[in-house]
């Protein structure tokens, strides 16, 4: 009992915690709706019968949180519709110990024929997985997700059915076994079918996908694949004393079903299972917000005015042009070293980028009399048009960058080569996420 307690406890801490993760991550990056379908259900380990999964379906949503441009984390929440059937083997007895209306203890065996259960719930998951995906072509991505996630099972409904169960009782006292008194509750019922429910425990699940996503627009995503959910832990609840149907000492013309689900004498484990396919699309939220542009220094102007020789002395040192400061080596090396853009397409500032991005910045700032030609390429895949495109979008999201913080936009010059004059050859293909780059040059004034 206390351990039941303490798994009980476990799984309310597990649960919430990450629900305070999927509260944290609404802030992802990619926001997706999904809809899957294949066979879904329980498993079951029996040896008095065989369970099969049955088709099933569900719908999902959402967030990813990409802390690189290969890796993020996603959660979310998802509901499926589950089903299985059960069959037991023809001449297979169950036996229980019950007390009849005399309250004279027996045991009572029902041997039914062409036993069959048509079950199925709908289930909640809340998902906490690994993503990993990478460009195979231009607008197309190989993806791969594993991590695991809590299901949480409604009611399973078991529809019963039998051509023929024989409700028999036998006394073990005086060696007597009755199986034709139908007003006490023994005898043969025909053509019989029953409904109940039976409860399930959650389960922990390990969960994997993959396939590939295929980019529509430019902040929307299709995903194509195939998923994978195992139960680690069991889902029918231990119900080891209580038969197939219900005996009724008032008659057989009313028997009950009690289902077989957690009937250790006839399923020994269940487990959750589902695989099949699945279609999703994602939408991007995430952008560089801007950050306020602090309020313009005053410059002192550059355009010197008549020297006044009638009060040269009252010339202060703080009115004179400020030396002209120039750049190290150093920092024009930093500055003009290639921004990678990797992959292919990719026309968004990658966080390594922002921090590269972030020193420029405040080289640019401490040097204000430096312009700045930034300049986007791309590799050889896609037309000549479409790359000086991707370039030109590339030297933009660079120039948004800085201005967002504080580069003045007139001291930044864009331009786009696409993909003539590679920093390396195309081939072999390993060089050309090299060539994804751009380039800034400092400009200094006269």
């Amino acid at each position: 009992m206390r351990f039941n307690l303490k798994l009980q406890a476990m799984k309310i801490k597990t649960t919430i915690a990450i629900l305070l993760l999927f509260t944290v991550t609404i802030k992802a990056q990619e926001i997706n709706v999904k809809i899957n379908g294949g066979p879904s259900g329980i498993l079951y380990d029996s040896t008095l019968g065989d369970g099969k999964l049955k088709f099933g379906g569900g719908i999902g949503v959402g967030y990813t949180y990409f802390f690189s441009s290969h890796w993020g984390i996603m959660t979310g929440i998802d509901a499926m519709y589950n089903q299985n059937s059960f069959e037991l083997h023809n001449g297979t007895t169950i036996s229980t110990y019950e007390i009849d209306d005399q309250t004279s203890a027996f045991e009572y065996q029902v041997t039914p024929t062409n036993y069959k259960e048509d079950q199925h719930f709908i289930s909640i998951a809340v998902p906490l997985m690994m993503q990993y995906r990478t460009s195979i072509a231009p607008q197309t991505q190989l993806y791969f997700g594993v991590g695991g996630k809590i299901l949480f099972p409604g009611k399973q409904t078991a529809k019963a059915s039998a051509s023929e169960l024989q409700l028999s009782g036998y006394y073990p006292d005086i060696n007597l076994l009755i199986d034709d008194l139908p007003s006490h509750g023994f005898g043969k019922v025909t053509n019989w079918q029953d409904k109940t429910t039976v409860n399930l425990d959650p389960s922990f699940l390990l969960s994997v996908e993959t396939g590939l996503t295929f980019k529509l627009k430019e902040k929307t995503q299709l995903y194509t694949g195939i998923y994978l959910d195992y139960g680690l832990t069991e889902m029918a609840k231990e119900n080891p004393d209580v038969n197939i149907v219900a005996y009724s000492p008032n008659g057989i013309d009313n028997i009950q079903a009690n289902g077989t689900s957690g009937n250790r004498k006839i399923v020994q484990e269940s487990r959750y299972f589902s695989a099949g396919i699945q279609l999703k699309l994602g939408f991007m939220l995430t952008k560089n917000k801007p950050e306020p542009v602090p309020p313009k220094e005053e410059i002192v102007t550059k355009t010197e005015a008549p020297v006044q020789e009638a009060a040269p002395v009252q010339q202060k040192v703080v009115e004179a042009p400020p030396a002209k400061k120039e750049l190290t080596p150093t920092e024009r090396t930093y500055v003009e070293k290639p921004l990678a853009f990797q992959e292919v397409g990719n026309t968004n500032v990658t966080p390594e980028l922002a921090t590269r991005l972030d020193e420029i910045a405040k080289i640019l700032k401490s040097n204000k009399d430096t312009d700045l030609n930034i300049t986007g390429y791309t590799c050889d895949i896609g037309t000549e048009e479409r790359n000086l495109e991707i370039g030109m979008k590339r030297a933009q999201a660079v120039s948004d960058y800085l201005q967002n913080k504080g580069i003045e936009s007139n001291r930044m010059h864009l331009f786009s080569k696409g993909e003539s004059e590679p920093l390396v050859p195309n081939i072999p293909v390993e060089n050309r996420p090299l060539n994804r780059r751009v380039s800034l040059t400092l400009i200094d004034a006269k």
